[in-house]
């Protein structure tokens, strides 16, 4: 299976990744084209319908199927091959579209040759069509991870849905032209065409090459209890993070199945549309949010990180919330498709990231299962959504009060959520984990940044970091990747006290220093001061260069403060090696500029006692330019240039 280092290939490379893609492309358009022929053939976009009504009604069954299927789909998924599975019900749905094929009748009009004592057969052929989806969802979500790397699984999500946001956005506008509802052969082929959609999807599945991820738990114990509904209910149960976004996910299939049931009366409620500018409508705004869709799923690609995913999931949330209020309550035509646009476009970010988060942290042997939960809960909400309109009296005006009630709902959940989340960490102070679990999004989002070596810090007892300096930010590379509180030397002149409140968080080393002088206080009683830090079996960084290399990125001279602290404090030193942080002279520009960084720590080693002040800061030279011959290599191997290279390095690039 997949390892840290192993090299990553590019997402376009991937054959099997472009045939998920391709699949979910072609699915996506016969879901699209089937909804608008159901419509036609229900007589729902008539101006005498109830348009939400009977939109809701096609909702209802097509999901319903998910709440008996879903937990057994999950099972089927984690003791079946997971592709023939999926080739299955793709091909599946296939016939069952040629069958509903002839249900059309040849009459010359559609709308009055479905009379209502038959709409079953309509349902019925949904809920089939649902079926199938329902078994089909928890094998995909479930199979992703093995044929996408963990490092790639944001992105690779975010394609795929995004894929499969253009597909279903083109069905929308080729299903508006194609199908007219006053004509019944349009709407046979329109389930022609998704049929054959259909079946080239479920083709596609037999040529996927699926990596075996359940070698990685042999050892595990829990993989050796029998497969049952009820292990996965029982670890579900005992991992707190994983239920909540299993109901994260389904408060937000909720709100989507009422906003897209809500559809229809946005356009007779609030400007009176009906027949053919009705079926206009549906078309112009599903594919407004269509287009929404696809940019949200083109932000996570960019963030492409799935560390500190809360961030941009509970943000997605609370702007849901507030721009679904904004759509619902617009006067202006124009207003409602920019705030469906954005609404979708932050969405879709909240649901991509909760779908990356449950499949990283779910083991493969009880994945299955756990996706057939989470797609149970989800579709759950959206069957009961769909119900619940289905049968409102008059459906089209009470939709509309539903969504000023959802709107500030969702937000007010997405705040707490945010709190919840980014509030967490190692620190007893919640403000401290909320700084440091931003600034890791930040690094790893804006800086790109990577960590390696983490492990070579101790747990426990008297740690130097001795990293090369080269940014005004360099304390937030070094702290984030660590569970253990670092502390940096600070000058007193820099204390101001207006953030006394931080300063007693984060606990700096302060080293006495006047306002006005050239100089801090001796030598020897800045030693004594980190000394007695270090006696508190801290974590202390001390930067041996003393200045920031701002511009140029080569190793500066040492200073021998490293190697007296550590000769007399016996601590444990930790060469640190930053690569790739942005350039400028001024220090502002370090936190605006992107960049492409990495922190490697390097070996611990306490420093032989036996050595010279001088010969032990050599040492320390001679370790720290092998770590930058460590980076530039893999740099190298990755095919980036190497940032540093300083000259009395004997072997710069390995």
């Amino acid at each position: 299976m997949w390892s840290h280092d192993t090299p990553l290939t590019p997402l376009w490379r991937n054959v099997s990744f472009t045939l998920m893609w391709t699949s979910t492309a072609a699915s996506g358009f016969g879901d699209t084209i089937m909804r608008l022929g159901a419509l036609a053939m229900l007589g729902a976009l008539a101006a005498s319908a109830d348009s939400t009504a009977q939109n809701a009604a096609i909702q209802f069954f097509f999901f319903l199927p998910y709440i008996v299927f879903a937990l057994p789909a999950g099972w089927l998924a984690d003791h079946l091959p997971r592709k023939w599975m999926m080739l299955l019900c793709d091909e599946a749905r296939a016939v069952i579209l040629l069958i509903a094929v002839w249900m059309v009748p040849a009459g010359v009009s559609a709308l009055p040759s479905i009379p209502e004592d038959q709409h079953w057969k309509v349902f019925a052929a949904l809920f089939a069509v649902g079926t199938m989806a329902a078994i089909f969802y928890p094998n995909r979500a479930a199979i992703v991870p093995q044929i996408i790397p963990p490092r790639q699984l944001q992105a690779g999500n975010a394609m795929i849905i995004g894929i499969g946001v253009i597909a279903g956005l083109i069905g929308y506008l080729i299903g508006g032209w194609l199908i007219d509802p006053e004509q019944a052969s349009t709407v046979r082929r329109g389930l022609l065409i998704a049929a054959l959609m259909y079946a080239v999807s479920g083709t596609f599945f037999a040529f996927l090459r699926v990596a075996d991820a359940r070698t990685r738990d042999l050892d595990d114990e829990r993989k050796l209890e029998k497969r049952s509904l009820m292990q996965a209910v029982r670890y579900l149960l005992s991992h707190r993070q994983i239920l909540q976004l299993i109901i994260l996910h389904t408060a937000i299939w909720g709100g989507a199945m009422t906003v897209f049931n809500a559809i229809p009366a946005l356009g007779k409620g609030n400007f009176g549309l009906e027949d053919e500018a009705l079926l206009s409508h549906i078309s112009y705004l599903s594919a407004t949010m269509g287009a929404g869709l696809l940019a949200g799923a083109g932000v996570v690609a960019w963030i492409g990180t799935r560390h500190k995913a809360f961030f941009p999931m509970t943000a997605g949330l609370i702007m849901t919330g507030a721009l679904t209020l904004v759509m619902a309550l617009s006067p202006f035509y124009w207003l409602m498709l920019t705030a469906g646009f954005f609404m979708a476009l932050f969405g879709n970010i909240t649901v991509i990231s909760t779908i990356s988060l449950l499949q990283s942290i779910s083991p493969d042997y009880i994945r299955g299962r756990i996706m057939g939960i989470d797609a149970m809960g989800s579709t759950l909400a959206s069957v009961l959504v769909s119900l619940i309109i289905w049968q409102l009296p008059n459906a089209d005006a009470m939709i509309l009060p539903c969504l000023w009630v959802y709107g500030p709902l969702i937000t007010l959940y997405g705040l707490y959520l945010l709190y919840t989340y980014s509030t967490r960490g190692h620190s007893q102070h919640r403000s401290i984990n909320f700084v440091t679990n931003f600034a890791e999004f930040y690094l790893r989002v804006w800086q790109r940044a990577t960590f390696h070596g983490k492990h070579h810090v101790p747990n426990e007892g008297p740690v130097i970091l001795a990293p090369n300096h080269t940014t005004g930010i360099d304390g937030c590379y070094l702290q984030v990747p660590l569970h253990r509180p670092v502390r940096f030397l600070m000058m007193t002149s820099y204390k101001f006290r207006i953030l006394n409140w931080f300063w007693d968080r984060i606990n700096p080393v302060f080293l006495v220093h006047e306002k006005g002088k050239e100089a801090a206080e001796p030598g020897m009683k800045q030693v004594r001061t980190i000394l007695a830090a270090l006696k508190e079996d801290a974590v202390v960084c001390i930067f041996p260069e003393g200045h920031l290399q701002r511009v140029h990125r080569a190793l500066k001279p040492l200073q021998p403060g490293v190697a007296t602290i550590g000769r007399l404090s016996k601590a444990w030193v930790v060469p640190t090696w930053i690569e790739g942080t942005p350039r400028s002279e001024k220090l502002w520009v370090h936190f605006l500029k992107p960049g492409r960084s990495s922190v490697t720590f390097g070996e611990a080693y306490k420093i032989d006692r036996s050595l010279t002040p001088e010969e032990a800061t050599a040492d320390l030279r001679r370790r720290l330019l092998e770590l930058e011959t460590q980076v530039n290599t893999r740099l190298i191997r990755e095919g980036r240039e190497p940032s540093s290279v300083t000259p009395d390095n004997p072997n710069p690039v390995g």
